[in-house]
């Protein structure tokens, strides 16, 4: 049974067809994002198992454990690079050979002067502040020198 008819400037609609148009109004205009949801979900499980994950190329850092030497155990005649912290007006802190000062410039000559028994190994003690790039630099040297090993040893403060 048709509603009551209303005339609105000679148009004339009938109560149930403005609902029904309604109802279509707000079909049209919902948009379904499951499908789009399943895609980028598919998506983004292919890149995840499409990606090869490449292994960083670094240096191997062997580091002793923390704590003293045991007491008794004999030192073996080694080299022993100590570095401070660096202080303005020398970038590379003061380094300490074998209780001798030295310089980045002449570090190439004294490893090449050692003899043969010090060079089985050169032992790096630096501070926190030490820039990477001249640890690098010695580690350069000391290979150039023919030192076999090069280990780092850390101070118990």
């Amino acid at each position: 049974m048709p509603s009551a008819r209303m005339d609105l400037q000679g148009v004339t609609i009938l109560k149930e067809e403005k609902e029904a148009a309604g109802r279509r109004r707000e079909s049209e205009m919902q948009v379904n994002m499951t499908p789009l949801i399943d895609c980028v979900f598919l998506l983004l499980i292919f890149f995840m198992i499409a990606t090869t994950f490449a292994p960083m190329p670094g240096i191997r850092v062997k580091l002793p454990p923390p704590g003293a030497p045991p007491p008794g155990s004999d030192k073996p005649q080694q080299l022993i690079l100590r570095i401070s912290d660096p202080e303005v007006g020398n970038p590379y802190g003061t380094m300490v050979l074998n209780d001798q000062v030295v310089s980045m410039e002449v570090l190439l000559g004294n490893f090449q002067r050692s003899t043969l028994k010090q060079k089985e190994m050169l032992i790096i003690q630096s501070g926190r502040a030490v820039m990477h790039d001249q640890i690098v630099k010695i580690m350069d040297l000391a290979k150039r020198a023919d030192v076999k090993k090069i280990g780092f040893a850390m101070v118990a403060h």
